[in-house]
């Protein structure tokens, strides 16, 4: 437990700080369920993209959260449990992960497919496909964070498994991008 805000735990024989293998696991956790998901997303926008490109940049929203927002969020509910009964906090984590990515899905994910569905179908995703984003966006949030709770220190202790993680993470965010780059760039000619 940290002493004060400034304090990193780290894993005493890696040295890799606790906080950012949770984040490797919520990540690579969000990671799985973006490609899971992107179909589905897919559809609830007429199939205006292909699967693959689409996975990718479905994918880089994701990472951007878990690397922008998740450390905050991270660093939020540290301070909140910091006194809680260690069987309680991967519920606890778990639960502020529901808020935070179930927001970003709300206001992040349902924004850049409407960008890409109105330009091309005419039409913007029904107040049901909305709350149907935001709630698995929120599921996944839970377990993710539940996850990176859990098994933080596990990871920790396994630093080339953690750097594996994070560079295939970033490689598939960066992808994401350019695809996202490219689907755009198609809108604006």
């Amino acid at each position: 437990m940290p002493s004060s805000w400034t304090h990193v735990d780290k894993d005493t024989t890696t040295g890799l700080p606790i906080m950012l293998a949770q984040n490797i696991i919520v990540g690579a956790a969000l990671t799985v369920g973006a490609i899971a998901c992107s179909g589905f997303y897919l559809t609830m926008i007429g199939n205006v993209a292909s699967l693959v490109p689409w996975a990718l940049v479905v994918t880089f929203v994701a990472v951007a959260y878990t690397y922008v927002v998740g450390f905050a969020i991270l660093w939020c509910v540290e301070s909140f449990t910091l006194r809680m009964r260690d069987k309680f906090k991967p519920v606890a984590y778990g639960v502020i992960g529901a808020i935070g990515y179930g927001v970003w899905g709300l206001f992040v994910m349902t924004s850049v497919m409407n960008s890409l569905d109105q330009p091309l179908n005419g039409v913007v995703l029904s107040n049901g496909d909305v709350v149907a984003i935001t709630v698995n966006y929120a599921v996944f949030g839970f377990i993710a964070t539940m996850l990176g709770q859990a098994h933080a220190t596990k990871l920790a202790a396994r630093s080339k498994t953690a750097i594996g993680l994070l560079v295939a993470q970033i490689a598939l965010a960066a992808l994401g991008l350019v695809c996202a780059v490219m689907m755009f760039s198609a809108l604006g000619r």
